[in-house]
């Protein structure tokens, strides 16, 4: 994606406290999206006010025309990038850049990059201010359809050795309608979706957000067409190497959010951990 920001500086004289925001915006262009002038400037140690004078000085009429810019150039990429392509098209894109590559030094090289990219583009305190909703919360909803599925089976199993009334859905039809319909006002939903973007998701979302819950979501693009409902937008790194999503930032991420919570929940995991071990000796084998 061509990255607007950097074509701008290459043309004028800047500053160095500019150029350290220079090179802030076009390595986090995800992240400048999605943030307000103030974030961005506390998160490269600089004033709000020297935000303001960069985006003038490449030619803006202040931080929202550019983020406006940014935005809008984020979104034509989105619509053509990999993530968007059938199945088909996907493991040929892929085939064309990897070439068959078959080393697992090379798998493990792109993985990492999605669990970095992730980490990278989310603005500081971004996980830890979805947690503190899910903690908030009297019924915590975990949504995800298709091949999240599994992402929301592993976090909402975990979630229960830790917190009440986790109800995992995933289910598109009738069954996952019918759970959200109880969402209310004191609820928080965790729903992942990510390109391909799918219209039972955005239903989701809207009912969601039409009970007054608390949505904090999960997906590959910040112009994703949920991103308005939501309360929290988290950002994942999804591209791989073969035909499917890659799920490991995902999961990477409902772990760290897991570990969180333990943290701050760790009595009612020992008391529940005690309880079920009770109730469940008899299954072991190693008895």
């Amino acid at each position: 994606m061509d990255n607007v920001i950097a074509e701008r500086v290459a043309n004028v004289t800047l500053t160095k406290s500019q150029r350290k925001i220079a090179d802030y915006f076009i390595l986090n262009p995800e992240e400048v999206g999605l943030s307000s002038s103030m974030e961005i400037a506390n998160r490269i140690g600089v004033s709000d006010s020297s935000i303001t004078r960069f985006a003038r000085a490449i030619g803006y009429e202040g931080f929202l025309d550019l983020k406006n810019d940014l935005y809008n150039n984020m979104a034509r990429a989105a619509t053509g990038s990999i993530n968007s392509l059938s199945m088909t098209e996907r493991f040929n894109a892929n085939q064309a850049r990897f070439g068959g590559q078959e080393s697992i030094e090379v798998f493990e090289q792109v993985t990492r990059r999605a669990m970095e990219v992730t980490i990278r583009q989310n603005a500081d305190g971004q996980i830890d201010r979805v947690v503190s909703s899910i903690l908030a919360a009297k019924h915590r909803y975990v949504y995800g359809c298709r091949g999240t599925g599994g992402v929301v089976y592993q976090c909402s199993w975990l979630w229960r050795f830790l917190l009440d009334h986790v109800i995992a859905v995933s289910n598109e039809g009738p069954g996952g309608i019918g759970l959200l319909q109880d969402a209310s006002s004191e609820d928080c939903a965790l729903l992942f979706s990510v390109a391909r973007l799918y219209k039972t998701d955005l239903d989701a979302a809207q009912l969601i957000h039409s009970r007054g819950a608390k949505l904090c979501l999960v997906t590959s693009s910040f112009t994703s067409p949920l991103a308005p409902l939501a309360d929290e937008v988290i950002l994942v790194e999804t591209a791989h190497m073969s035909f499917f999503n890659s799920m490991i930032a995902m999961h990477f991420l409902t772990e760290y959010m897991t570990y969180l919570i333990s943290q701050r929940k760790g009595d009612v995991y020992r008391e529940k951990a005690r309880e079920r071990d009770e109730y469940t000796e008899f299954l072991r084998m190693d008895k």
